[in-house]
């Protein structure tokens, strides 16, 4: 099958996905919801605490009949240990592929399990009651993060920057000031010419 994820990646990824998984696609959604977008080291942790026991799973969705979860601040969860084992299985392959590939640092850009076959399943002893046997399918993609250019190394250019402008500075005043002394030095010619032109009065 092909991935849910086709968006052209910034950097490099890696992949993994496992189909057939003996567990409630709705809990799988939900624990998939819960580390989606985050560093894969803050989700190998969480999952593998959450897969322990330790830690309540956010159900956004399929949480009917849920409890309210203290941990949560009041909002509803539960603890699905089976399917948080199943989505770390899943992401420690996908991380496992990017060591391989030589990436570094990644983060979870996507993260999806949905319903992947129904089989139908009939009671014994001849009933006619309907059992159907679920499976689903897990797929992670990592993407290596990219390296953010640090502010002190951008701080000598403006500087720079501020230097080289001094110069010019100086030129324009030195140019105005020029202009000043050329009309100054014109003045007293003008006056001059203007008394010349001007036509003489008779007595």
């Amino acid at each position: 099958m092909l991935y849910g994820y086709n968006k052209k990646p910034t950097g490099r990824i890696a992949r993994a996905r496992i189909s057939r998984v003996n567990c409630s696609f709705k809990d799988l959604c939900e624990v998939c919801r819960n580390v989606r977008g985050k560093d894969t080291d803050f989700a190998l942790e969480f999952l593998g605490n959450a897969a322990e026991g330790k830690q309540a799973i956010y159900f956004a969705r399929h949480n009917k009949k849920k409890g309210h979860r203290r941990e949560l601040g009041g909002k509803k969860g539960g603890f699905p240990v089976k399917s948080c084992r199943a989505v770390l299985g899943v992401v420690e392959s996908a991380d496992a592929n990017a060591i391989k590939l030589g990436l570094g640092a990644t983060k979870i850009v996507h993260i999806a399990a949905n319903k992947h076959a129904t089989y139908p399943r009939m009671s014994p002893k001849g009933r006619r009651i309907r059992h159907d046997y679920e499976v689903a399918f897990i797929e992670v993609v990592l993407e290596e993060k990219q390296q953010k250019i640090e502010k002190k190394d951008a701080a000598p250019k403006k500087v720079e920057a501020k230097k080289t402008d001094v110069p010019k500075a100086a030129v324009k005043a030195d140019m105005k000031a020029a202009v000043k002394t050329e009309v100054k030095a014109a003045a007293p010619q003008k006056i001059e010419e203007k008394k010349a032109a001007a036509p003489q009065k008779s007595v």
